[in-house]
C-alpha cells in the first residue's frame, strides 16, 4: 500500500510513494491465482506444464504491471508519476497546478500528466472522510470555499494531492523556488519515458499460455 504522508521536509530524504488503496490485495490475488494455475498444469504433459507455467507468470506480471508498479513518487527533485507504460519527471519549477477530478492530474508547463495509480475519491471515501476532510484539505484546495471529493484529506488521491500542494508551496514560501522569475534556461527539463516491457512480457506470456492450452 501507499505511504500516507510524512512531513514535507522528508522529501530530500526518500521518496514518498502512493498507490492505490487496493493495489496490495489486487496483486496479491493475482500472484496466488498465479501459483494455482502454474501448480495446476504442473507435471502433466509437457506442454500443458509450460502453458501453467506461462498463464501463471502472466497473471502474476499483470498483477505487478496494472496493480503495483504504478504509483506517485513524491522526490526532492520533483514529482514522478509511473503509468503502466509511461514514466513522467515533473520538477517542482515545471508544475502549475494538481487537480482530481478523474484521477491526480498534475499540470506542468508541458501538459497535464494523470496517475493511473490515483482515482478521485468516490463518495463512500468521502463519507468516511467526515467533516475533517474538509478543514484539513490544504487551502488551494478550498480557493472556492468547496473542496473537490477527490481532494479530501484522508482518501488516497486526497492525500498525493495535498503532499504536492504542501511541499510546492513551502519551496516558493521559503525562496527555494521561485515561480516568477524562472526562464526556459533555468527551469529543469521533463524527462519522459516509454516503460512497454513490463505489460508486453505480460501480454507475450498471456499469449503463449493461451495458445498452448489451446492445442494440447
Amino acid at each position: 500500500m501507499g505511504a500516507m504522508p510524512h512531513e514535507p521536509n522528508s522529501t530530500a530524504e526518500s521518496p514518498r510513494v502512493y498507490r492505490a488503496t487496493s493495489a496490495a490485495w489486487l496483486t496479491g490475488f493475482l500472484v496466488v491465482l498465479g501459483v494455482v494455475v502454474a501448480i495446476t498444469g504442473w507435471g502433466r504433459e509437457p506442454w500443458l506444464t509450460v502453458a501453467g507455467l506461462c498463464s501463471g507468470a502472466a497473471l502474476a506480471g499483470l498483477g505487478y504491471s496494472l496493480y503495483w508498479r504504478p504509483r506517485m513518487e513524491i522526490r526532492g527533485h520533483g514529482v514522478r508519476i509511473i503509468n503502466p507504460l509511461r514514466t513522467v519527471d515533473i520538477p517542482w519549477a515545471q508544475i502549475i497546478d494538481v487537480r482530481t477530478r478523474f484521477t491526480v492530474t498534475v499540470i506542468a508547463e508541458a501538459g497535464s500528466y494523470s496517475c493511473f495509480a490515483l482515482p478521485a475519491a468516490g463518495p463512500g471515501s468521502a463519507l468516511r472522510s467526515g467533516t475533517q476532510g474538509v478543514t484539513q484539505a490544504h487551502p488551494l484546495a478550498r480557493t472556492d470555499g468547496a473542496v473537490r471529493t477527490g481532494d479530501l484529506a484522508g482518501t488516497r488521491s486526497g492525500a498525493a494531492a495535498n503532499d504536492i500542494r504542501t511541499v510546492w508551496q513551502r519551496k516558493i514560501d521559503t525562496g527555494e523556488l521561485d515561480v516568477f522569475t524562472l526562464d526556459d534556461t533555468s527551469v529543469e527539463p521533463m524527462n519522459v519515458r516509454y516503460v512497454p516491457g513490463p505489460l508486453a512480457v505480460t501480454l507475450l506470456l498471456a499469449a503463449v499460455g493461451i495458445t498452448l492450452f489451446a492445442t494440447v
